[in-house]
């Protein structure tokens, strides 16, 4: 995998001689990558100077110098596309809610204009059919909110460095798309080249009593339950052995209403669930993706969405690429 240096402008000035590059994509949405201290030019390796791969979403504007002097290197460093989208409150002036309505990417092409984004993003003017209707919580930034108004949907963003027309600076294209199952078509063992760790935790909580305000008799109370297909019941599945009971408190909730709305958030973190890592050389998966994993000893499967990739490239273009799947910690 190449990478191209652009100057402030967004022009190209070539391909990067690195011995190193690092994308981290859906956590901490940064990159790095390191030259030698003699390949350093001022007029494509500062402040605002882009970096992309073509037709990925592996790139991102420089923002950090580091220069190592004892190992003669500089590091570039920056945050990547989805970065750039998250240091974006997406309702800067006003402490008032809004809700995100109506076709996906027409709804994102509004706040990219209107935050002052199209110098680098332009949105798909396609209807991608998938329609929003999604309150924003206070205090959002621009990628967080319509990350969680299309999961909403089952779908996602996507996003990829196209080049512009003869003389003309590139841009990154954004476009909303829906989920791929792709358990059924992918399912990753160890075999071959692939590295998996799969964790099946049956320890989990099932049965959740909830304390809210009051003093003995009066206090507030919610019994939550457990059930095999992942549901939260009011009912009782689990007893004898494998009844596992936990105590949650929360005195701030103000109506039993509440004190259960807060206890269903909690409850999913401690019930059982199964942990899926794996580290692929030759094959790239797109943030939402879902895939299967299969441990061929235990027997063990799961299925579950890509929520970060981690994307290394040697100086000599190798790439390997982390996955982190959701419900992994």
């Amino acid at each position: 995998m190449d990478f191209v240096v652009t100057d402030v402008y967004g022009c190209d000035k070539g391909y990067i001689e690195h011995c190193g590059a690092e994308f981290n994509i859906g956590q901490d949405n940064d990159f790095e990558i390191k030259i030698q201290s003699n390949l350093f030019k001022d007029d494509r390796h500062k402040k605002n100077c882009r970096v992309y791969a073509e037709g990925t979403e592996y790139g991102g504007l420089i923002r950090n110098i580091n220069p190592v002097t004892g190992d003669k290197i500089v590091k570039l460093k920056g945050p990547t596309w989805r970065g750039i989208l998250n240091q974006r409150a997406i309702n800067p002036g006003s402490n008032a809610y809004i809700t995100l309505s109506g076709e996906a990417n027409a709804v994102l092409a509004q706040y990219i204009v209107s935050l002052g984004l199209s110098e680098i993003f332009e949105v798909s003017t396609l209807n991608s059919g998938i329609m929003l209707n999604y309150q924003v919580p206070l205090q959002s930034m621009l990628l967080d909110a319509f990350t969680a108004a299309l999961e909403k949907q089952n779908a996602r963003l996507e996003i990829k460095y196209r080049l512009g027309d003869a003389n003309e600076k590139g841009y990154v294209a954004l476009e909303a798309k829906p989920v791929e199952d792709r358990s059924e078509e992918i399912e990753i063992s160890e075999d071959g080249s692939v590295n998996l760790d799969i964790m099946d935790n049956q320890n989990g909580v099932n049965h959740l009593i909830c304390y809210g305000k009051g003093e003995g008799l009066s206090r507030q109370r919610v019994d939550l339950y457990a059930w095999p297909d992942g549901s939260i019941q009011k009912t009782q599945y689990y007893t004898g052995i494998d009844l596992i009971e936990q105590y949650y408190e929360n005195t701030n909730a103000e109506s039993v209403a509440e004190l259960e709305e807060d206890a269903r958030d909690k409850f999913p973190d401690l019930m059982n669930c199964k942990q899926l890592k794996i580290s692929v050389s030759d094959m790239d998966l797109e943030l939402g993706d879902i895939v299967g994993g299969r441990e061929r000893i235990t027997g063990i499967y799961m299925a579950s969405p890509v929520v970060r990739k981690i994307v290394s490239v040697t100086g000599k273009g190798r790439v390997s690429i982390d996955y982190k799947l959701k419900g992994e910690e």
